[in-house]
This record gives structure tokens, C-alpha cells and sequence, in this order.
């Protein structure tokens, strides 16, 4: 029989101590005995938890005294804090040999109650962790995140309200993990000062751009950049309309083309003419929102790019329509060449034979085809690069949010500190002592390293936007549209 005792380290070894702890026996003739909670009064013989699993007892400074008590079923004596040796066992009313194969282990009672990084330990040094806290009525309940509130699918094109979505399902998360375990775990010490250094960049940048005077400057300002803006593409368009880049592109469509384009930009433009009076207020509502913090200016900000970009998203949607339709139009007419056709039942490529009627309006169908596709080519590129360079800014805008809602500080202060909350790491080495023939080691744990804490301990906070961008790149080959 092998028995190993997990027992806390004392300071004090100038008075006897009296230890409450539990019982597990394995069915491979291991029995571990975890000791808990140990005080220098009696006080532990009082509780009513008389159960076959609980081990009461003392460990006395002087081996050779010997204490009256009523003994339990299942108890522990033990002698010399320092190098503890077993002087008396009895498991289950049974006394046990002293002379078996034991093992002591020594532990710092604090660092195992406090850490929060031993999910990944050893089966009986989580055990031992989760003793330790159920006797000090501290039961630890996993911070799972679950949202409150989903974002419906119409509120998905404005970072925004994702954000305001996710910031207040975080707050509601937080409120209730707190509660719950009465504490200030790392994942929510995170998430609270990243909150306020959100807050404090936040309230700089308002600072520093938006005060009381600079209001109707800047409603200027914003107004100038969107009618540079429109002019720009009002130019861009007349480029396209002539030989960009020296190419020779059909005339009729490539006029056709540009005037469509360029009347959605008047229309654009007109609305923004109109909605430019409302500016001062959009910007109030920019100041008190900002307040809120730096995440909540960028989410604004995003979607106000969206707004003032519209216009080249709708000349963008068009033409990667159109080019869509030309390229799959060619590619079912190349099919028509080598006697082949799509069957949409079966989902694959049918063998076809074709009258010479159908191969003449498919040559002359594929030719039209084949000689516009340039003047949509030119199009589709130059405004799919916009619509790609606006998804960027947003990209980055999002990942910024992200970023400053996902700030590990309170994991890099604790790691500094050496704080017992990210010790982690376990070292078990043994305690050379020549008075005994016990096995004493002395379990040690050490900081994590500072990946595994920041990846571990991020805050359950949601991306307003990602972006996979290989899937991206095939759409804008294929002329899919992207979002």
C-alpha cells in the first residue's frame, strides 16, 4: 500500500497545529491524503463532517508528546513542522503501518488557493486546488461567456451597432461573473482595464480634435474632404471614359457606362448636399458617444467611411455584376466550341451536339462578349480596388477595437509582480533530510510564460468584423460580389 500525504507548508513550526483534509483512495492501492485547512486551536473535531472521507488530526512540535483527544475514524498525527514525519495513521478505523511506503508532499497552501492557471495540472494537484477553495467557500465557477443579446442579421453591416451589441452583452457578462464567484478573475481584470484605457484614449482624442470651437470648422472640413472625394471620382470616371492607360476600349459602351456611373455620383452628391445641414448634430452625437471610449469613435467612424463611400460601392456592385454575367456567359459559350454544356439537375458537364444555327449565334455571342470585356474589366478593377481599399480601412478599424478591448494588462501586471495568480508551472523536488526515511518532496509553482497567459486569458470579445480574405480573393476573380 502506498500512501502519499499532500500537506501545506507552515511558518510558524514553534506551535502545534491542528489539520482538517480528505481521503481518496485509488483502486490501485494508492491512497491520497489531501490536507486542507489547518489552524493552531482545535476547532475542526467541532464540525459536523464526520464522513468516511474527511481525515482530522495535528502535528506536533515535540515527537515524544502525545495529546488527549477523541479520535475520529480517520486521523493523522505527525511530528516536526519542518521535516514532517507520520507518527500515527487510522483509515477508516484502521491503523496502518507506519513503516509503509509513504510519500509527504509539502505545498504553499496560499499560491494553490490563489493561482488560476492548474486546469492543465496533474489530476491531484487540481484536486487538491479545488479542496483547498471548497473549504474556504471560495468554489470557483468557470467564466463562460454567453451572449445576451445576438446581433440580427440587419444590423450586421454597421460596425456600430455590433459594437454597442457586444460591448453591452460583455458588460452583462462581466456583472454576472463577478457576482457569481465574488472575485476578480484575470480574464475580467483584463477586460476592466482595457475598458478604461478604451475610456481615457477616448476622452484624449475628443480632447484633441472635437472641442466646443472647432465644431463648425470641422463640419467644414468633413464637407470639403466629401466634395474632393466626389470630384475625384467625377475625374476618375472622365479617365475611364477617354483611353486610360493608352487602351483602346469599345466608345459606345465605355460612354454609356461612364454617364450611368456618373449620374448615381450626382445623385450621391445631391444627397449629401442636403444631409450636410444635419452635420453639426451628427457631430454632437460623435462627442457624447465618444465619451464612451476610443472603440466606440472607430465603430462611428467606420460606418460614417461607409456612408460617404457609397456611391463607389454602388458603381462597384454594378460592375462586378457585369462582369460576372461576361464571364460566365464565356465560359458557357466556350463550352458551346467543344460540344459540351452545365446540366443544373446532375450539377456537372454534359456531352452536346449543336446544330450549326446555334454555333453561329454562340460565335457571334461570344465575340460581343469577348470585345466589351475589356471596357468592363477596366471598371470592375479600378472600383473593386476602392471597394477593397474601404474594406481595409474598416478591417483595420475593427482589428483596433479589438485590439484595445483584448489588452492583457492586468495579466502583464500580474506577471511582473510574480503575483500568485499566474503560477502555473509545477516543480516537484525533493527535500534532503537525514533524520527521516519518509520520501519528502516540496511542490513549487511558477510563472506561466506571458503567450500562454495573454492567450489564455483573452476577453470573451467579439470581432465587429472578419474578413477572410482568400475567400475574397476568389470572389473578386470570379466577379462575386464582396461584402
Amino acid at each position: 500500500m502506498s500512501i502519499r500525504i499532500l500537506f501545506p507548508l507552515v511558518h510558524n513550526i514553534e506551535e502545534d497545529i491542528y489539520f482538517k483534509g480528505y481521503i481518496k483512495i485509488c483502486d490501485d492501492n494508492l491512497i491520497t491524503i489531501y490536507i486542507t485547512k489547518y489552524s493552531t486551536r482545535n476547532i475542526f473535531l467541532e464540525e459536523n463532517d464526520k464522513g468516511d472521507d474527511f481525515i482530522y488530526g495535528y502535528c506536533s512540535c515535540n515527537p515524544k508528546f502525545k495529546r488527549k483527544w477523541k479520535r475520529p475514524v480517520n486521523f493523522l498525527i505527525l511530528c516536526n513542522l519542518l521535516y514532517p514525519q507520520v507518527q500515527e495513521i487510522s483509515i477508516r478505523g484502521k491503523e496502518i503501518n507506519i513503516y509503509d511506503n509513504y510519500i509527504i508532499i509539502l505545498y504553499d497552501h496560499y499560491v494553490i488557493r490563489n493561482s488560476e492557471t492548474l486546469n492543465e495540472c496533474n489530476d491531484f494537484i487540481s484536486k487538491l486546488q479545488n479542496l483547498v477553495r471548497s473549504d474556504h467557500k471560495e468554489e470557483y465557477y468557470g467564466a463562460v461567456y454567453v451572449p445576451t443579446f445576438r446581433n440580427p442579421s440587419w444590423l450586421v453591416p454597421s460596425m456600430f451597432m455590433q459594437h454597442a451589441c457586444n460591448y453591452l452583452n460583455m458588460l452583462i457578462w462581466l456583472i454576472l461573473s463577478i457576482g457569481r464567484n465574488r472575485k476578480v478573475s484575470m480574464k475580467q481584470g483584463n477586460l476592466i482595464l482595457s475598458i478604461l484605457v478604451d475610456i481615457l484614449i477616448g476622452y484624449f482624442f475628443l480632447e484633441l480634435f472635437l472641442k466646443d470651437n472647432d465644431k463648425k470648422y470641422l463640419g467644414h472640413l468633413l464637407m470639403g474632404f466629401l466634395e474632393k472625394l466626389v470630384n475625384s471620382m467625377y475625374s476618375l470616371l472622365k479617365w475611364l471614359m477617354g483611353s486610360p492607360a493608352g487602351l483602346k476600349l469599345n466608345n459606345a459602351f465605355n460612354k454609356m457606362l461612364g454617364k450611368y456611373f456618373s449620374y448615381h455620383i450626382e445623385l450621391w452628391w445631391l444627397f449629401l448636399d442636403v444631409s450636410g445641414e444635419k452635420l453639426d448634430l451628427i457631430l454632437h452625437l460623435y462627442k457624447y458617444i465618444g465619451y464612451l471610449g476610443f472603440t466606440f469613435q472607430a465603430a462611428i467612424i467606420a460606418d460614417m467611411i461607409c456612408l460617404a463611400t457609397f456611391h463607389s460601392y454602388c458603381i462597384y456592385v454594378y460592375a462586378a455584376r457585369l462582369f460576372n454575367i461576361q464571364i460566365s456567359g464565356l465560359t458557357a459559350l466556350l463550352r458551346l466550341f467543344v460540344g459540351r454544356k452545365y446540366n443544373p439537375l446532375r450539377g456537372g458537364i454534359d456531352s452536346c451536339e449543336y446544330t450549326n444555327q446555334e454555333l453561329f449565334v454562340g460565335t457571334v455571342a461570344f465575340t460581343i462578349l469577348l470585345l466589351l470585356l475589356p471596357t468592363t474589366v477596366m471598371y470592375y478593377i479600378v472600383f473593386t480596388l476602392f471597394r477593397v481599399l474601404s474594406i481595409l480601412v474598416q478591417y483595420i478599424l475593427a482589428k483596433s477595437i479589438y485590439l484595445i478591448q483584448t489588452l492583457p494588462l492586468y495579466v502583464i501586471i500580474l506577471w511582473l509582480t510574480r503575483s500568485s495568480k499566474v503560477a502555473g508551472n509545477v516543480l516537484i523536488e525533493e527535500v534532503k533530510n537525514a533524520r527521516s526515511s519518509v520520501l519528502l518532496l516540496r511542490l513549487k509553482l511558477f510563472n506561466k510564460s506571458i503567450r500562454d497567459l495573454v492567450t489564455h486569458f483573452r476577453p470573451p470579445v467579439d470581432e465587429s468584423k472578419h474578413i477572410e480574405w482568400s475567400n475574397m480573393l476568389s470572389n473578386i476573380v470570379t466577379g462575386k460580389q464582396i461584402i
